[in-house]
């Protein structure tokens, strides 16, 4: 089991921290930062052997602009929404069909909908 290491986040440049800010925002937080800690503590010390820290957010990066989800989904009419929802069905089909991929979707409950709706 990888061993959690401090992200030296202040280390990466400051060009790949703006682009980070909009591919891989917090959504739940303002604290971008803290969550690539996590990210990194997570899925990036797996790959430590092959890759480092900076050509894992790099990586990261060129991935989300390679398959830019947020896009896949609003040019399908799929935008957050106050009341707006959608099934699992019409958010996996664009997807899927951008990326030629089936992608997996966990949700989870939304505070706001008193636990009966779920959210991404």
């Amino acid at each position: 089991e990888p061993v959690l290491q401090w992200v030296a986040i202040k280390r990466l440049p400051p060009q790949l921290i703006s682009k980070l800010k909009i591919s891989w925002p917090n959504v739940e937080s303002s604290n971008d930062t803290k969550f690539w800690e996590g990210e990194w503590n997570k899925h990036g010390t797996c790959s430590e052997q092959t890759i480092n820290q900076l050509q894992y957010f790099e990586r990261c990066y060129e991935m989300w602009k390679s398959h830019n989800i947020t896009e896949i989904l609003k040019n399908a009419s799929i935008v957050p929404h106050p009341t707006q929802t959608w099934t699992y069905s019409d958010i996996v089909a664009p997807i899927k069909a951008a990326t030629k991929r089936t992608p997996v979707l966990r949700c989870k409950p939304d505070p706001a909908q008193n636990k009966k709706g779920r959210r991404l």
